[in-house]
């Protein structure tokens, strides 16, 4: 479908050839203006360079269209949660670009009578209207550059494949090749391809490649699912049982001060009693106020000796 829409905006050339190179020629002066009306310097510099010309034609026929498909593909098969957001922005991307073609046709630099611009791609064998994979090319879609448009998109979907590895850095060269190759080519202006990074960087947004939604973002390519915080506890809840736990064990019950006094003094009624009532009593009384663990620990020291004697009461013991 968009290959037709392509078409139909390509079969209006004649119409839209006077609107088509005035606009390039505004181009022209707004980067006169601002400084940025390198195009035609680089452009007669790489003529002059022909081994270096012949790889820059290569990298702007060959990589633009394959290169393309084959990181579509790969995120296909390799990253399904990566690949629907990739391919909307990519849609996306080229119906924003068909209509700007439509609305606002210009003129390539190379295309402009009497600038002096040398058509690279022509020269090298591939003839002026430009045509990798058996798609004729709109003459008059300068603006935004789609080569740049893509090469970005390329480089985000790499970065968020490989988001693991610090290697995903070197996608980066891909943009940045590509913006030289289409300036030095003479088939766009410098203002294209500003105009292809803000189109592609606004599809990549709208279409969730870094933002994903329902708690899942990409941030630098990297798939994040974010957590719901853990609740707090309640301020009145006990977490250790007791106040007074040291190191998260709980505090000694008071029952086993007095079992253990019942089982040291087996021979004696009176240390039985005396050590029973002694250690329920004070271990009751300490348990419900705060230096309970201490009291229990003061107790045990008391009650047992080397001997095996429970001696709570030293009168006791000397009886």
């Amino acid at each position: 479908m968009l290959l037709e829409v392509y078409g139909y905006v390509r079969s209006l050339a004649d119409t839209r050839y006077g609107p088509a190179l005035a606009h390039g020629r505004d181009v022209l002066s707004i980067e006169d203006h601002l400084g940025l009306d390198v195009e035609l310097h680089v452009n007669r510099w790489l003529t002059r360079h022909h081994d270096l010309s012949e790889v820059a034609v290569w990298i702007y026929q060959h990589m633009h269209t394959g290169f393309t498909m084959g990181v579509l593909l790969l995120c296909y098969l390799a990253g399904p949660g990566v690949y629907r957001p990739a391919r909307n922005s990519l849609v996306l991307m080229n119906l924003v670009g068909l209509v700007v073609f439509f609305l606002l046709p210009v003129m390539p630099p190379r295309l402009l009578p009497d600038e002096g611009f040398v058509d690279s791609v022509a020269m090298a064998g591939f003839g002026t209207v430009h045509s990798p994979g058996g798609v004729k090319a709109d003459q008059f879609a300068a603006m935004p550059s789609l080569h740049m448009g893509w090469a970005v998109w390329v480089a985000a979907v790499i970065m968020a494949l490989l988001w693991r590895y610090r290697a995903r850095w070197l996608a980066v060269l891909h943009p940045i090749a590509t913006a030289i190759v289409v300036v030095v080519t003479a088939n766009h202006y410098v203002l294209d391809v500003v105009a292809g990074v803000v189109v592609a960087m606004g599809t990549l947004l709208g279409t969730g490649l870094v933002w994903a939604g329902n708690g899942t973002v990409y941030a630098g390519g990297q798939l994040i699912r974010r957590n719901r915080p853990a609740s707090a506890p309640d301020a009145g809840a006990e977490v250790d049982g007791s106040p007074d736990a040291a190191d998260g064990e709980a505090p000694a019950e008071p029952e086993h001060a007095g079992s253990s006094a019942k089982s040291s003094a087996n021979g004696s009624g009176s240390a039985n009693g005396s050590a029973n009532g002694s250690a329920n009593g004070s271990a009751n009384g300490s348990a419900k106020s705060p230096a309970a663990g201490s009291a229990t620990t003061a107790m045990t020291s008391l009650e047992r000796q080397s001997g095996g004697i429970a001696r709570a009461d030293p009168d006791q013991a000397a009886g």
